[in-house]
């Protein structure tokens, strides 16, 4: 297990749980614990992670950004675009880009770029009681963390600016309903599920799970042509895989695969 101020992170069975740590602000985070988010998410590709969970302490998931701080001494002249560049957007492309699923697991608030940490992720589970809001006009700016990118994706042009423009609530029975999350779980049952689905991810054929991601990736940003490549492409590390080779015996002789992720 890990500690440091801003998160929690522990590994085990592949399965690496990341906690945004500041639940008396609602688990905003800084400047300082993004660095250290863009650090834990680095890591995983070194370290034997095969699933990633996102979450927060205390009831809540993220609140955003931290205000406190330079940004708000003098925010004529704190350098936010370098910020974004290196901290946010570095931590939400490591969520994007690396070829390991990341699941959200969100209670309470998601809001601001806590809003985005979620919509980056691959899968989203949420209690019903979890609110996301692309908060940001509430306070006098526009969205970052790619939020722009993900409710756009999501639910086309004018729905996207109609909840982005008015800083709008979206609950977490609504997310659903707007595809922005997986899955509504009873608040008793959340840590469960996320555990059950995270640990059939990594003890699956690990392989063939990041070609997954990574051809998904391709179809989302790319074009038809492109993402018959990457699959045709990517189809080759899967046939030189361990598991491709037991998925066959298990298929002809009738019985569940044993994978090693290998």
């Amino acid at each position: 297990m890990s500690n440091n101020p801003f998160l929690s992170i522990t590994l085990e069975g592949g399965v690496k749980t990341i906690t945004f740590n500041n639940p008396s602000r609602k688990n905003a985070i800084s400047a300082e614990g993004t660095q250290e988010l863009v650090k834990a998410l680095g890591q995983c590709t070194v370290d034997g992670t095969r699933v990633v969970v996102l979450t927060g302490a205390e009831g809540n998931f993220c609140s955003g950004a931290d205000l406190g701080g330079n940004a708000m001494q003098d925010p004529k002249t704190y350098d936010v675009t370098t910020y974004l560049r290196t901290g946010i957007n570095a931590a939400i492309l490591n969520i994007r880009n690396m070829d390991i699923p990341v699941i959200a697991k969100v209670r309470g608030v998601a809001a601001g770029v806590g809003a985005n940490f979620a919509l980056a992720c691959d899968m989203i589970y949420a209690a019903p009681e979890a609110m996301f809001s692309q908060i940001f006009t509430n306070i006098g700016l526009s969205s970052d963390g790619g939020g722009a990118f993900f409710m756009l994706k999501a639910m086309g042009y004018p729905k996207a600016f109609e909840l982005m423009a008015t800083a709008a609530k979206i609950s977490a029975p609504e997310a659903l309903e707007l595809g922005l999350i997986n899955h509504l779980c009873p608040e008793a049952e959340l840590d469960a599920t996320v555990q059950a689905m995270a640990e059939r991810l990594a003890s699956g054929p690990f392989v063939a799970i990041q070609q997954t991601k990574a051809n998904l990736r391709e179809a989302l940003n790319g074009t038809l042509e492109s993402a018959l490549e990457a699959e045709a492409r990517n189809q080759a590390k899967n046939f030189r895989s361990a598991d491709f080779v037991e998925g066959v015996m298990a298929f002809l002789q009738k019985r569940k695969p044993n994978f090693k992720g290998e």
